[in-house]
């Protein structure tokens, strides 16, 4: 029993300790493929989005979601198609805030989540 219990609890650990990917917001993209003035706050404006993943994306197009967090509400305000190489992992995808407050991006292959991150935009 204790035996089962240890294991339990290393695998949870090693698991949440894991490298995970997922979403990066930047200013831009470097010529070397780095992001410029990453972060989670930003002004209104254009941003690029770095999706990364452990696996290959395995599909042509994956769907970025963009969800307006108000009123301790998340709702679907837009989805973007991005055309990908199957044995890619790593995208990017230029996105625009013009509101400010509070979203959530979400990048899937299907109903498969690949990455998420949120973001808080202030208007100028």
């Amino acid at each position: 029993m204790k035996t089962t219990l240890y294991l339990m609890l290393m695998s949870a650990l090693l698991i949440g300790c894991a490298k995970t990917k997922g979403i990066v917001f930047c200013e831009g993209i470097s010529p070397a493929g780095d992001g410029v003035n990453c972060g989670k706050k930003f002004e209104d404006g254009e941003l690029t989005a770095l999706i990364a993943s452990d696996n290959p994306f395995g599909v042509k197009t994956i769907s970025v979601r963009i969800y307006e967090i108000k009123n301790n509400k998340t709702e679907q305000i837009e989805a973007i198609p991005v055309e990908v190489k199957p044995e890619a992992r790593a995208a990017t995808v230029n996105l625009a805030f013009y509101a400010g407050g509070k979203y959530v991006v979400r990048a899937m292959t299907g109903n498969v989540l690949i990455g998420e991150n949120q973001l808080e935009i202030v208007e100028r």
